[in-house]
């Protein structure tokens, strides 16, 4: 975390008032006495008060300080999840014989999806810029201008299934960035989504793929959804409305979920892509 200006000079305020006060009580102890003693030890009170008072407001502030840095980078987490789910959708319609057949009619509709998502991300960064340190906005940057790539490149639906290896490749490393990431910073929720997800693989069982290329990405495509399924089963949160997929969720609760999940699958798909 960075060290901001009113936190350096309250910890040296304090610092500097507590360092005096206590040589003013040595002084006063040993060579001070009658009124000049009296008068070093209101001194040495004040100088006390001040210590405290500075160091108090100091650790206030960064309380108040961390407060803020948690929220900035849950927001963007979760931003940035929302957007790489978007895309991997994209992507697995595109690759999946019976996901683009069940879903290509919708393929507009999944790519504005994709871009409202990618400007709230884009919004969270500049909105929070001050509140990250160089590195994570950095991060965070190169993500946006690489999933803004991808949904650019994608924005035309094909005209067949069609799965192409580099974009898949590309958005694998996006997702072990961002994964480091949400290790370093998501906190108790990256630590209750991880277990959820667990939860759910374990309960779906490993994942078993045909022999061909096609069939591979099929299988997969279906696994992802028996996970998914299995993940709003188990978590589903008691409310107004039942969410039956990620297309439901405009709370983007279950966002950051399904981005681990997709994390886990995704070099599963780039190896049944190379090995084609």
């Amino acid at each position: 975390m960075r060290s901001f200006p009113l936190r350096v000079t309250l910890t040296l305020v304090g610092a500097c008032a507590l360092a005096g006060g206590i040589g003013l009580a040595v002084a006063g102890l040993f060579f001070l006495d009658g009124m000049t003693g009296n008068i070093t030890g209101e001194a040495v009170g004040i100088l006390i008060d001040i210590a405290i008072v500075s160091l108090v407001v100091e650790r206030v502030a960064s309380m108040q300080r961390r407060r803020e840095w948690d929220f900035a980078y849950a927001a963007l987490i979760e931003s940035a999840a929302a957007t790489f789910v978007d895309i991997m959708r994209l992507l697995y319609v595109r690759a999946s014989p019976s996901s683009f057949s069940a879903n290509v009619d919708r393929y507009e509709e999944f790519i504005k999806i994709a871009a409202l998502h990618a400007s709230t991300l884009r919004s969270n960064i500049e909105g929070f810029a001050t509140a990250l340190a160089p590195e994570a906005h950095s991060l965070c940057r190169r993500t946006e201008q690489r999933m803004l790539w991808m949904i650019d490149h994608l924005a035309e639906p094909p005209r067949a299934p069609v799965a192409e290896d580099r974009y898949f490749s590309l958005m694998n490393g996006v997702a072990e960035e961002l994964l480091a990431f949400s290790r370093k910073e998501g906190g108790r929720r990256y630590r209750n989504e991880r277990q959820a997800i667990d939860a759910a693989l374990l309960a779906v069982g490993e994942f078993t793929g045909g022999s061909d290329n096609s069939r591979n990405l099929d299988d997969l495509w279906r696994y992802r959804l028996s996970v998914q399924s299995e993940l709003l089963r188990s978590t589903q949160v008691d409310s107004g409305y039942a969410v039956r997929g990620i297309r439901d969720d405009f709370d983007n609760r279950y966002s950051f979920g399904y981005f681990l999940l997709d994390g886990r699958l995704l070099p599963l798909a780039c190896a049944t892509l190379r090995s084609a």
